[in-house]
């Protein structure tokens, strides 16, 4: 295949890969207040991080960011979330998260970490 050919499919490649970039710098999974242990963690006191445009989310919805800042390591975005069972949308406000590193940050006045890809029963 000559260069001419291999050009728009380079772009392709470029521009998919800047679409895919966390809008966050946190490692992807589970994460639960510090000081509870991963296994066994209630749904209600995990969180979730999936990269790209997902916001932090709870068991049961689905958030996408719709826009965000940054000022230093806090973070305010605004995402719409929807309830996993019912579809319906959740109303929300800005979130604050100040990241501490790739596996930690604080929310909502709680301090999280990171337990893995995964939910440990």
């Amino acid at each position: 295949m000559n260069a001419a050919r291999l050009l728009p499919l380079l772009g392709l490649t470029l521009s998919t890969s800047a679409i895919a970039a966390d809008l966050l710098p946190l490692k992807n999974g589970i994460y639960v207040p510090v000081g509870t242990a991963c296994k066994g963690a209630s749904n209600a006191e995990m969180v979730n991080y999936w990269g790209g445009r997902s916001g932090i989310g709870v068991a049961q919805a689905t958030c996408t960011i719709a826009s965000i800042s940054k000022k230093g390591s806090v973070y305010t975005y605004r995402d719409k979330c929807t309830d996993i069972q019912s579809g319906q949308a959740i109303a929300g406000g800005p979130t604050v998260v100040t990241v501490q590193s790739a596996t930690a940050f604080r929310m909502g006045g709680t301090a999280y970490r990171y337990c893995g890809p995964k939910v440990q029963f």
